[in-house]
């Protein structure tokens, strides 16, 4: 069984990959685990051309033609990213765009959850993730919220760590009673 994390953010060390890796440590008990950090892709924005409509897949030859096969055969989906500006960065916007080609199913049932770190005001950051996983069908498990703003403050956000464990705890338990 396989659990990806996609990182928004632009920081590879950053308070939100700090998160991330600590639910999926919880997950390597019993999941392969990959974090993919989009800052290392070229992703093109969608174009709205409605290919996908007609057609297997996406017009578009970019990256997002690597991620198309680790998203169908992961079980476990986690979108990750810093709120700036309210919203989700545009790095994960843009990813979640160009994954329109997979709302026909090809992602229904899988678990899908989200982590959203923010100075104080998160604005839609977390109804932009939740919406996204509903679109795609996924099984959605309430995420985790840190408060950190410089590199390194998620460290004081002992309720965020605490819940990113249990996050982790939460995907194997569910992943336990669908076997």
């Amino acid at each position: 069984m396989k659990a990806i994390g996609v990182v928004g953010s632009p920081h590879k060390n950053g308070n939100t990959v700090y998160l991330l890796k600590e639910v999926m440590k919880v997950l390597r008990k019993k999941y392969e685990t990959e974090i993919i950090f989009l800052k290392d892709y070229d992703i093109k924005p969608c174009e709205g051309c409605f290919y996908c409509e007609k057609n297997e897949g996406c017009i578009i030859e970019d990256d997002m033609q690597e991620l198309y096969p680790k998203l169908k055969e992961a079980d476990v989906i986690i979108l990750s990213s810093p709120s700036y500006m309210g919203g989700v960065t545009s790095r994960l916007r843009a990813f979640m765009e160009r994954t329109w080609p997979l709302r026909k199913g090809q992602l229904e049932g899988k678990i899908g959850t989200y982590i959203v770190v923010g100075r104080r005001k998160i604005g839609s950051a977390i109804s932009e993730m939740r919406e996204y996983l509903s679109r795609l069908k996924m099984t959605i498990i309430p995420g985790v919220l840190g408060y950190a703003f410089e590199k390194g403050d998620i460290l004081k956000d002992e309720e965020a760590l605490k819940e990113a464990r249990r996050l982790g705890e939460r995907i194997l338990k569910l992943s336990e009673s669908s076997e």
